[in-house]
């Protein structure tokens, strides 16, 4: 297959569209098929060097096919710039999976000062996005007591993991559930010889969540909650009645304006996964999280994730301006400029 899509590739219309970019346009048609894994030094002809690798196929696509958005090489990054006016331009790192370089703050001047502070505390060592840095500096505002984190899906507990740096630098407890049989076997082989960490290979369901949660020994208000299974996620906070965790973390739909009510009706949760119409949008988040008792207080810079708060923390914060609007970040990652979110980002 691998080599095919070389074949492909290997035409003279994009053998010279890539030498009005590129000093080695050979090693760059190379680069762009695919058919390496390992990263690659490409010399473009403004003498920056561009590092790309295979998870840059999809701009390599829109580069050659300028369905949506034209792309040109600028001092080692992929710039998009969109066909519609209405939709910003803007650039794209090599080896990042098209995730928006250096994203700006939607909201812009209106950004009330706690997003703000938040937005300077963003950083990773395990989590996808700035999860480890937001979630150290609510926890030094709010305190910690029992210094438990549940997390499902867990993936392999090392990539994209908001646990992973709690459990291993603050020696946190945690539960910790994946329903994929190969993600929860190195699970198993990071935390096997754990005793702090319940680790628990199963799909979470409206009906058992509490039992699982109980069962594991999780306090009643207990630190911090993540749920990124991809779908489900508005139906499983909203059946999760029996805990009531101080910080939540939910994964957003981001392509959705801040106006949109809209949740994936249930019966096409897993049909609509990875699309425009996949999970909730953030205004049904945010009046879930209130009817909860919860105050919506951030979304990550990639438009991802959204962090909610307990009613009886969100006293020690400035909420003032917080509001749909005010949070809303559009996606930064996803199909390059063809989607109907005012970024031109989203989902596939």
């Amino acid at each position: 297959m691998r080599i095919n899509r070389l074949i492909t590739l290997l035409s003279f219309k994009r053998l010279v569209r890539l030498k009005k970019d590129f000093s080695t346009p050979f090693k760059a048609l190379l680069a762009a098929s695919g058919v390496f894994a390992k990263q690659a030094e490409l010399l473009a002809l403004d003498n920056s060097k561009l590092i790309v690798d295979r998870s840059d196929l999809p701009v390599w696509s829109e580069y050659f096919a300028e369905k949506n958005c034209t792309i040109n090489i600028e001092k080692g990054l992929f710039h998009i710039q969109p066909h519609d006016d209405q939709y910003p331009d803007y650039y794209i790192k090599g080896c990042t999976g098209g995730m928006t370089y250096q994203p700006a703050r939607w909201a812009g001047e209106k950004t009330p000062k706690l997003i703000q502070e938040l937005e300077q505390q963003e950083w990773s060592r395990f989590s996808q996005h700035g999860e480890d840095g937001v979630v150290e500096k609510l926890l030094e505002t709010i305190g910690v007591k029992h210094k438990f984190i549940v997390e499902f899906g867990a993936h392999d507990g090392f990539n994209m993991s908001n646990s992973r740096y709690l459990i291993t630098e603050k020696k946190w407890r945690a539960l910790l559930i994946e329903a994929d049989p190969t993600f929860y076997r190195q699970l198993e082989s990071l935390y096997n010889n754990d005793s702090n960490v319940v680790l628990k290979n199963c799909f979470v369901t409206k009906e058992n969540i509490n039992s699982l949660f109980k069962d594991a020994g999780v306090p009643e208000d207990f630190e911090v909650l993540s749920i990124d299974v991809d779908g489900p996620d508005y139906y499983l906070w909203e059946a999760l009645t029996e805990f009531n965790p101080k910080i939540v973390i939910v994964e957003y739909n981001s392509s959705k304006l801040p106006t949109d009510d809209y949740v994936v009706p249930e019966d096409k949760i897993f049909e609509l996964g990875a699309t425009k119409d996949e999970g909730a949008s953030l205004l049904a988040f945010y009046n879930l999280g209130k009817a909860k008792g919860y105050q919506a207080i951030y979304t990550e810079l990639y438009g991802s994730n959204l962090f909610f708060l307990h009613n009886s923390v969100i006293d020690k914060f400035n909420i003032t301006g917080i509001d749909p609007a005010t949070l809303y970040q559009p996606p930064q990652f996803g199909e390059l400029a063809g989607t109907s979110a005012p970024s031109g980002r989203g989902y596939k």
